[in-house]
C-alpha cells in the first residue's frame, strides 16, 4: 500500500511542477517521480518497480474518483500565463485616477462644499492635510479622497465647479490582462490544494503526511499572496483615487491672454493690482507699528533733549572760562 501511495503523490508533485510552484516542489517530483514513466496513461513502470507487487489499476482508477490527475486548462500558478488578449464577453478593469489644483477666495466654504461632496458621492477622505493660517490670507490644503469609479466623472466635473481650476490631470490603468491571470492562477492553486488535501485523506505514515504538508504550505503561501494582490486590484478599480490641491488665493489667476490687446490690458490691470495691494500692505504695516512707533519716537525724543542739555552746558561752561581768562588778562594789565 505503501509503493501505491508513493506513486499517487508522484503524480501529484509532478502536477504542482507543471504548475510552477516552486524549486521545492521541482525537487520533490524528482526525488519520487519514476523518470521513465509516462505522467497521463501510465504505459510502463520503471524497471527498478516493475514487480508482481505493482498495482497500476489503482493508479488509473484515481482520475475517475477524484480527477485530481487532469491536466489543468487553465494557466497554472507560479508559471507565467498565455494571455495575449481579452476574451470578447470579458468586463475591462480599469483603474481611474486623478488630481485637481484649485484656487479660491472662499477657502472655508470651499472645504465644506468639498468634504460633504465626498461624502454625498459615496467616498471617502483616505487622507488630508492643511498649513496656514485665516490671517494671513494664504491658507492651503491637500487631500486624497477614494470615489466610486461610477461617479468619478460627475464628481471630478463638481468640484472643479467650487473653485478656479489651475490645472488637471487624469490616467486610467487597464490591468485586464493581469486581473485575468490572478484569477486564473488562483484557480489553478485552488484545485491544487483540493487535490492535496484529498490525497492526505490516503497517507498512512508520518512521512506521508509531513510530505503533503509540506506542498500544502507552499500552495497555501501562494494563494494568500495571489488573494492579497487580486483584492488589492479589486479595490483600486471599485473605486478611483484623485488628488485635491486647495490654495487660497485673495485674486484668483486670469486667463492666459491671447492678442496683444489683452495681453496689454493684463498688465496693467496687474500693476493697479500690485499698487493697490502694497498700499494696503503698507497701511496695514503702519498702522500695526504705530505703538513701536510711538516708543521709538519717545526713546528719540529723549536722546535728542539730553544731547541738546549736553551741548548746551557744555557751551555755557566753556563761554563762563573764556570770560574768565578774559578777565584775568585785564587784570594784569
Amino acid at each position: 500500500m505503501k509503493r501505491k501511495f508513493a506513486v499517487i503523490l508522484a503524480v501529484m508533485t509532478a502536477i504542482l511542477l507543471l504548475a510552477g510552484c516552486g524549486a521545492k516542489a521541482t525537487e520533490g517530483a524528482m526525488a519520487v517521480f519514476p523518470e521513465n514513466n509516462s505522467f497521463y496513461g501510465w504505459d510502463a513502470a520503471p524497471e527498478e518497480t516493475a514487480d508482481a507487487s505493482y498495482d497500476y489499476d489503482m493508479v488509473a482508477e484515481a482520475p475517475a474518483e477524484g480527477g485530481i490527475y487532469d491536466e489543468p486548462s487553465i494557466p497554472a500558478a507560479g508559471a507565467e500565463a498565455d494571455i495575449s488578449e481579452v476574451p470578447e464577453d470579458y468586463e475591462r478593469k480599469l483603474i481611474k485616477n486623478g488630481s485637481l489644483s484649485l484656487e479660491t477666495t472662499d477657502y472655508d466654504a470651499l472645504i465644506s462644499e468639498l468634504e460633504a461632496s465626498v461624502s454625498s458621492y459615496g467616498g471617502y477622505i483616505q487622507n488630508s492635510s492643511s498649513r496656514g493660517s485665516s490671517d494671513s490670507g494664504d491658507r492651503y490644503a491637500n487631500y486624497t479622497v477614494r470615489i466610486p469609479a461610477s461617479r468619478y466623472e460627475t464628481f471630478m466635473n463638481a468640484v472643479g465647479d467650487m473653485g478656479t481650476v489651475v490645472s488637471s490631470n487624469e490616467y486610467v490603468d487597464d490591468v485586464t490582462l493581469e486581473y485575468i491571470d490572478v484569477e486564473a492562477r488562483l484557480s489553478a492553486l485552488t484545485a491544487e490544494r483540493e487535490s492535496f488535501m484529498k490525497l492526505m485523506e490516503r497517507a498512512e505514515t508520518v512521512d506521508e503526511i509531513l510530505q503533503i504538508q509540506s506542498y500544502l504550505t507552499d500552495v497555501n503561501y501562494q494563494i494568500e499572496s495571489y488573494t492579497s494582490r487580486l483584492n488589492s486590484l479589486k479595490n483600486q478599480v471599485s473605486y478611483s483615487t484623485i488628488n485635491i490641491s486647495i490654495n487660497e488665493v485673495r485674486r484668483v489667476t486670469p486667463a492666459a491672454p491671447k492678442t496683444v490687446g489683452e495681453r496689454i490690458s493684463q498688465r496693467l490691470e496687474n500693476s493697479m493690482y500690485d499698487i493697490k495691494e502694497g498700499a494696503k500692505d503698507f497701511f496695514v504695516g503702519f498702522v500695526g507699528s504705530l505703538p513701536y512707533l510711538v516708543i521709538y519716537a519717545v526713546v528719540i525724543v529723549i536722546i535728542v533733549l539730553v544731547i541738546t542739555a549736553a551741548v548746551k552746558s557744555r557751551r555755557r561752561k566753556k563761554n563762563a572760562r573764556a570770560a574768565a581768562e578774559s578777565e584775568e588778562n585785564e587784570n594784569k594789565k
